[in-house]
């Protein structure tokens, strides 16, 4: 009989803090809190009803096992859970151990928690556009003016061949040009937005240039999941607003068509906090990884990609996933 071996070998002491990190009951549940969200250490306070000097205690043993990763996020750290590389000598035993955790059942009170930290970053991000909705486009422009990457965004479209008849969502479109040229393109837009002030300003603007296919929907993309489909939908600058980018992926999925296809455009991952204060962003762009993530996560295919750099030091990514059946 042949006895396999594998490629690396395991340290014992890596093995010895793996398991030592992953024997206790509150270190188990922020993994499985982590598994699909990111949370800064006060926000995990809340949520476990824990005093920040245990939290980041716990919070340290776990990223020094390998099984937390941190972002910043201007002066706020965020942690998130471990994607497991392949070369990682304990990948099984690790992908094993989340598998597992992501069966624990959390507590009402958890879940309550999270979902109340969703509100308030939403809430945040409302106050925000209600108070800066005169002002934002020409905020945003001082970041990324649309003209500069908008060609990257009908050079993929026009990649796609995709039909006249097809049925598009634009999340929060604001007074962006893109409203335009999707209404030229397909039949149907909805242009849907959980800011009032900032979707009548698409309606003026849609108003001012005659677009007569263009719906206007107040509330969040996940309002639709069990009211719409459409074959594709647009976020454009706005999913670093969300409270959670994950679960946009995931409403993404239960309205598209067994075909459809979700187009974000966004920044890539910078350390520019100042446009926390000029454009109320809640996340500081994102890594290519991340969106990646996010798309496996909710059984989207990766498409087209195009990055363009900006004179100011951004980067713009322009990516494109598919869903090739329920």
């Amino acid at each position: 009989m042949n006895t396999q071996y594998p490629t690396h070998s395991v340290d014992s002491e890596h093995l010895l803090t793996f398991c030592k990190a992953t024997a206790e009951s509150l270190r188990l549940d922020i993994l499985r809190v982590l598994s699909v969200e990111s949370f800064g250490v006060m926000e995990l306070c809340h949520i476990f009803d824990t005093a920040q000097p245990g939290m980041s205690h716990h919070l340290k043993i776990l990223s020094s096992s390998g099984l937390l990763q941190t972002r910043r996020e201007g002066n706020s750290i965020f942690y998130r859970r471990a994607i497991v590389p392949s070369e990682n000598p304990i990948n099984h035993l690790m992908t094993s151990l989340f598998e597992s955790i992501d069966r624990i059942v959390l507590t009402p009170e958890i879940k309550k928690r999270c979902q109340q930290i969703h509100r308030d970053r939403a809430q945040h991000s409302k106050e925000f556009f209600k108070k800066n909705a005169a002002r934002l486009k020409k905020n945003q422009d001082l970041i990324a003016e649309f003209s500069h990457y908008s060609g990257c965004i009908t050079d993929l479209l026009s990649n796609e061949h995709q039909s006249r008849n097809e049925t598009v969502i634009e999340v929060g479109p604001g007074e962006s040009d893109l409203i335009a040229i999707l209404s030229a393109r397909f039949n149907s837009v909805l242009a849907v937005d959980n800011a009032d002030e900032m979707l009548n300003r698409t309606r003026v603007r849609a108003a001012q240039q005659g677009l007569e296919n263009v719906g206007f929907f107040l509330g969040e993309l996940s309002d639709l999941e069990t009211s719409h489909q459409a074959d594709l939908i647009v976020l454009n600058m706005v999913l670093h607003h969300m409270s959670s980018p994950a679960h946009v992926f995931k409403s993404a999925r239960q309205i598209l068509d067994a075909q459809g296809q979700l187009l974000i455009v966004d920044l890539c991952s910078h350390n520019q906090d100042w446009t926390r204060d000029i454009c109320g962003d809640l996340w500081l762009g994102f890594d290519p990884n991340d969106l990646d993530q996010w798309a496996e996560d909710a059984k989207f295919e990766k498409g087209q990609s195009a990055y363009l750099g900006l004179r100011n030091g951004f980067q713009v990514q322009v990516r494109l996933y598919l869903q090739t059946s329920k």
